[in-house]
């Protein structure tokens, strides 16, 4: 009887999005568990079983508050419990709306005893039925915080169309296997009631619900902090999210997943002007055009600050708020046309106006605009404050900060661990809410460490293979492994090396070649050029016309090529290298250093460093990764798609492309058809993969959501399959379909692993998996290390098997799969954190973001210029597209 899931997602193939609702075909069915292979050890979490109180109801209600204010002598409304706010202004909305339930509690009856959880914003959950249909009352004559001219607000509780009640014998409709099918009504009451401690808790403050941090460090809590510029600091939280998991009773099972957060914030309302005194090289004579305002303009543009004039002068936080767009004119040299047609400064204005003497007129002032949009202004920094609660971005930093939150984050295990556990319990996530839910202990599952896989490398006489040497020092990991010669050295017979006309270093070369040749490749000397007037142009037209093979740069750092040259590459289609001058100088002494440009050089030369061997390997799968990346240099609305695939001659060669599209949630979609396509004939340009048909195209797919494995489910599939044919039908009807396994990898979720042995909590070691009790219980899902922790504690990814029509995968083999995919890098040898093709993909969209970043300018309307900009600056018509040109 054949598999119905397989049936239906084969169906879904022939689907287009107007024939059926997203989300009702299944998704792919949990595979069969296999032979379970490695060793047993006994892993801790971050999560925590929550035991409903059985047979009890939750109801659930709409909440709409409308508020009104004065403004220029009459009333306006705003619904601020659907506020389509930003940043500061959304918190505002939500305290408000949190003061405006209070007071109603207060006025209505049904309110006034029972268990309630709001969520601030638009939805109540409770644990009673207030036997009415709707609740209304008006707030008036109240004075809300965050609101200077607040009049009165209407207040209605509605029960909710659908899934107005749910029981705690429910939580499994929470997971279905049809998604659209999938009941969140209980799930979404347990994420409120497992905050609600924390949103009472006058020591906390929240971000979107989820991440709940302490105002003021407890002392108990070991934990230092960070301090950046302009009185830049970090505060510690907790970030929480509630999963319905697998478990282990026989239902489902809800688990509370809480996880450590250290962030940096802008000062809490403090002067602009104090703020800016702060930091090296402020003067309060600097115009806007200064080195110091070009410098810092991009640190503070789009924060929100509080107006110190008019009517909002000596309130705290019932003032005008407005957003920083830019740094304008002084004060005395800004002038503006004012109501009455009259031209003043703004020195001027605010004198005559509000009866304010500027003490800095000569300093810059600081364009705003509402923090609702409107006209610009240009206000005085001395009459700004900050509003409090403003997250430092990380391009807002500086590199020492940056580099000190990750030292910060970066805490061992068992400290990382009880820290987690402190924290929570200060912030109010400790414990159940006492009516509905407790929580049990941090949950503790049994792991597997799965065995190494076979990996050879080259020996001296031809076609020779000898196996790994594995690391046995008790300073390195286990999975550390060397090689002496590498298993298929290429020829380099025309290259060029480059210095800067000032800075040669040819004796840094002959130690390389020593080592290419160590290592089995065959090289001629090459050919030593130089960099004159910082013209690389020159360089690499030179080369081209000499069919060199390599372009190898050797400069100091401070020269700052890096960029233009991995841009030129693309432009000439040429292979580089680019090595740090500082770098070269360690040659002589550094045989590790040497090894490992070595090891990039054979790579990009099409050679095979060593073989990793594992029994889930085949001729006839071509496995496809994908991960999309985004800089501040490519603009607001495109994002980098970067991809690697098998598609080089042997079928364990990954090498790899990029395509730019549209920032949207279908983050894929628009690519995905091409891409395939683009793998497939590059694939079968090579005899040797032709002859093995490609009977399986995988994919592990990174960035996507629980809530996009529809997508993948009914638009991916059918997009893989398009691509298939336009590969290789040439124009003729085909019906054959390869099979179709995508994975869903994330690297985002906040799950934490932690190893238990006789000498306590630890790392957990690379090849570390955990496969049930904490997965999900409808599909096949597992936890993975890839690679050993250098420092701090590791950070598995979770795989999701979402589309599957392949019936030879158990989930023991594919976990197999999965780890010895971790270890053919080929430069670094030790697996990585993530299957290979996943991790170059990653590569890759970072190298298609800087490569459109420097070329910015020239694509001004990015919606049209999307196919221009693929064409002209993707590698899909170059000669080097099918190599590891990005090693």
């Amino acid at each position: 009887m054949p598999n119905v899931a397989v049936v239906e997602q084969l169906g879904a193939l022939q689907l287009n999005e107007n024939q059926a609702p997203m989300g009702d075909v299944p998704l792919a069915e949990k595979l069969p568990i296999g032979q379970p292979d490695g060793t047993t050890v006994k892993i801790s979490t971050n999560m925590r079983a929550m035991i409903l109180k059985k047979n009890t109801p939750v109801f659930k209600y709409d909440i709409k508050i409308i508020a009104y204010f004065k403004r220029d002598g009459r009333e306006i409304a705003r619904e601020i419990s659907s506020s389509h706010e930003k940043g500061p202004k959304k918190e505002n909305d939500k305290s408000a709306c949190s003061s405006i339930y209070r007071l109603a509690c207060d006025q209505c009856p049904e309110l006034s005893k029972g268990f309630f959880f709001y969520d601030r914003q638009a939805l109540l959950y409770s644990l009673s039925d207030f036997k009415k249909e709707v609740i209304e009352t008006t707030i008036a004559g109240k004075k809300i915080e965050g609101f200077p001219n607040f009049v009165k607000a209407e207040f209605k509780i509605t029960k909710v169309a659908e899934s107005f009640q749910t029981s705690s014998n429910e939580i499994g409709k929470a997971v279905n296997i049809r998604p659209a099918r999938a009941d969140v009504t209980l799930l979404e009451s347990l994420n409120m009631m497992a905050s609600g401690h924390a949103l009472e808790n006058p020591n906390v403050f929240t971000k979107n619900n989820c991440i709940h941090y302490l105002s003021h460090p407890d002392r108990n809590i070991a934990i230092g902090e960070v301090r950046g510029q302009g009185m830049q600091a970090s505060s510690v939280g907790a970030t929480k999210a509630v999963r319905v998991l697998q478990g282990k009773n026989p239902t489902p099972t809800a688990y509370l997943i809480t996880e450590l957060k250290t962030t940096l914030f802008h000062p809490n309302h403090a002067p602009l002007l104090n703020v800016f005194r702060e930091i090296r090289g402020f003067a309060t004579n600097l115009t806007a055009t200064s080195g110091w305002a070009r410098e810092h303009i991009q640190n503070y543009k789009g924060l929100c600050c509080y107006s110190d004039y008019g009517s909002s002068e000596g309130l705290e936080n019932d003032r005008k708020m407005v957003k920083i767009h830019s740094f304008g004119e002084t004060a005395r040299n800004q002038k503006f046309e004012k109501s009455d047609g009259k031209v003043s400064s703004v020195f001027d204005y605010f004198k005559g106006r509000y009866e304010k003497i500027l003490k800095f007129p000569d300093l810059f002032t600081v364009v705003v605009m509402g923090a609702r949009g409107g006209r610009l202004m240009n206000i005085p920094v001395e009459l700004l404050t900050f509003c409090d609660k403003q997250i430092v971005k990380t391009q807002q930093m500086e590199a020492k900060v940056q580099a000190d939150l990750i030292k910060m984050s970066a805490s061992k295990p068992q400290d990382r661990k009880k820290i987690t556990n402190q924290v929570a319990d200060s912030i109010g996530l400790g414990n159940g809410d006492g009516h509905f839910f407790t929580l049990s202990p941090p949950e503790v599952v049994e792991g597997r460490v799965l065995p190494k896989p076979v990996i050879l490398g080259g020996g001296i006489k031809p076609n020779e293979k000898k196996s790994c040497f594995w690391n046995t020092k008790p300073e390195g990991p286990s999975t550390d492994f060397s090689i002496q010669h590498f298993s298929d050295g290429k020829s380099l017979s025309t290259w060029d090396v480059v210095f800067h006309e000032s800075e040669p270093l040819e004796s840094a070369v002959h130690h390389l070649i020593g080592t290419m040749t160590q290592m089995g490749m065959k090289v001629n000397a090459p050919n030593f050029v130089c960099i004159k007037n910082n013209d690389l142009r020159t360089i690499f037209d030179n080369a081209k016309k000499r069919n060199v093979e390599l372009l190898m740069f050797i400069t100091k750092s401070n020269r700052e090529y890096h960029k233009e040259i991995k841009v030129l590459e693309h432009e000439f289609d040429i292979r580089t290298q680019d090595i740090r001058f500082e770098t070269a100088l360690k040659f002589e002494r550094q045989q590790n250093t040497r090894r490992n440009l070595v090891n990039k050089i054979n790579v990009k030369l099409g050679g095979i460093n060593y073989e990793v061997e594992s029994p889930t390997f085949t001729k006839d799968r071509i496995i496809i990764g994908l991960e999309t990346s985004q800089n501040s240099t490519m603009g607001d609305g495109l994002i980098c798609v970067g991809f690697s695939a098998n598609m080089m001659a042997k079928e364990t060669q990954f090498c790899g492309g990029y395509m730019f599209t549209q920032r949207s949630n279908d983050i894929y979609g628009s690519v995905l058809k091409d891409i395939v396509r683009d793998v497939i004939k590059k694939t079968c340009t090579h005899p040797c993969r032709v002859q093995n048909k490609p009977q399986e195209l995988f994919f592990f797919l990174s960035g996507i959501t629980e809530g996009q494995y529809s997508l993948i489910n009914e638009r991916y599939s059918n997009l893989i399959r398009e691509g298939w044919f336009a590969a290789v039908s040439g124009g003729k009807p085909i019906s054959f379909v390869p099979a179709i396994t995508i994975v869903a990898v994330s690297k985002i979720h906040n799950t934490r692993l932690y190893l238990e042995g006789t000498t306590g909590t630890t790392n957990i070691v690379a090849g570390t998996v955990v496969d049930k009790i904490i997965v999900n219980p409808v599909l096949s899902e597992w936890y993975m290390a890839g690679a050993v922790a250098r420092q701090g504690t590791v950070k598995t990814s979770k795989y999701t098997v979402v589309f599957n029509t392949s019936k030879k995968w158990t989930l023991s083999t594919l976990l197999a799969f999965t780890y010895a995919l971790c270890y053919n890098h080929q430069i670094i040898y030790s697996p990585i954190s993530h299957p290979v093709p996943l991790y170059m993909a990653g590569d890759m969209s970072e190298r298609g973001s800087n490569i459109l970043g420097f070329h910015r300018a020239n694509y001004k309307n990015e919606e049209l210029d999307l196919a221009r900009i693929n064409a002209e600056l993707s590698y899909s018509n170059r000669k080097l597209f099918g190599t590891r040109f990005n090693a």
